[in-house]
């Protein structure tokens, strides 16, 4: 008994080394030299990545997608491409997305290494579609330099106070790092399965906001206060289509009305996202169990 637990706890030591989590923030640039914000989480076993992507992240067409890959050490390569949306703000006439496939060198893959390269787009048919360069830094190294910079800002005499106000850099990180909907905003999810755990709580300072919350036209919370304790509900999404509405009925102590959302399926797969209203706007989520189909 004593040598099975030790084999095991030998395995999961192994497992443990072999698993790495790498968090990379960055551009695409379009051959118009315009550049979209774009980020990538994913982990690495055995030279094999799996994640995703985030484009225009806390932008009108934020969008996340499934993201699968490689990395040879021994050619110091790496290689990904996007294969499934997980979701979209864009509507559903803009919603033939172009999938990044993208091969680069890559020094070592460590979490300090830059991200450099040309990247190719293919719709899901594998038709081109528009083809850039990516650019990309590992998000603890820009964290770091940002915190470094923002303290040496902070400190010089010569820096006027009305810009040093204006010189926020954990608000521009903050673009990649929190995905927050505003009034209006509509996310388009492509959710196959009828389970769906929703978790809604106040990560930050509980200062009494309200909210309403329905799915399909039926009120399941009224005027409820989040607190620091996560409140969890179990949902069946029946229909082809299903639309969850959570709107802002007051301003707490200290406005605007926010909520930390988290979205789980059954295999714990979780969307991370946060609201942030004033009062009578609403965020609505619009679940598909297929993939529209979008005329080119």
């Amino acid at each position: 008994m004593k040598s099975l637990v030790l084999v095991l706890c030998v395995l999961f030591s192994l497992s443990t080394v072999n698993s790495q989590t790498y968090e990379y923030l960055g551009l695409l640039k379009l051959p118009d030299s315009s550049l979209i914000p774009y980020k990538i989480d994913f982990k690495e076993v055995d030279g094999k990545i799996s994640g995703y992507s985030f484009t225009d992240l806390n932008g009108k067409h934020e969008t996340k997608a499934t993201i699968v890959g490689r990395y040879d050490d021994k050619k110091n390569q790496l290689e990904f491409r996007e294969i499934d949306i997980v979701y979209t703000k864009s509507t559903l006439k803009e919603l033939d997305f172009c999938n990044v496939y993208f091969t680069g060198d890559m020094r070592r893959l460590n979490g300090k290494s830059k991200i450099e390269g040309t990247f190719k787009g293919y719709y899901d048919d594998l038709t081109s579609c528009i083809d850039g360069e990516l650019f990309m830094s590992a998000a603890q190294k820009i964290q770091k330099r940002n915190e470094k910079l923002q303290k040496r800002v902070d400190r010089s005499s010569r820096v006027p106070d009305s810009v040093k106000q204006k010189f926020d850099l954990d608000k521009m990180f903050n673009r990649y790092a929190k995905n927050d909907l505003k009034g209006g905003e509509q996310l388009n999810i492509f959710w196959k399965e009828e389970y769906l755990k929703l978790i809604i709580w106040d990560d930050g300072e509980v200062d009494g906001d309200q909210i309403d919350l329905t799915i399909n036209g039926n009120k399941i919370l009224d005027a409820y206060s989040p607190v620091a304790k996560k409140k969890e509900m179990e949902l069946s999404l029946i229909d082809p289509v299903n639309t969850i509405s959570l709107k802002a009925v007051n301003l707490g102590v200290k406005p605007p009305n926010t909520a930390k959302i988290q979205l789980m399926k059954k295999n714990g797969e979780i969307i991370d996202l946060a609201s942030n209203l004033q009062v009578g706007e609403e965020v609505t989520f619009v679940f598909y169990k297929e993939k529209p189909k979008v005329k080119k």
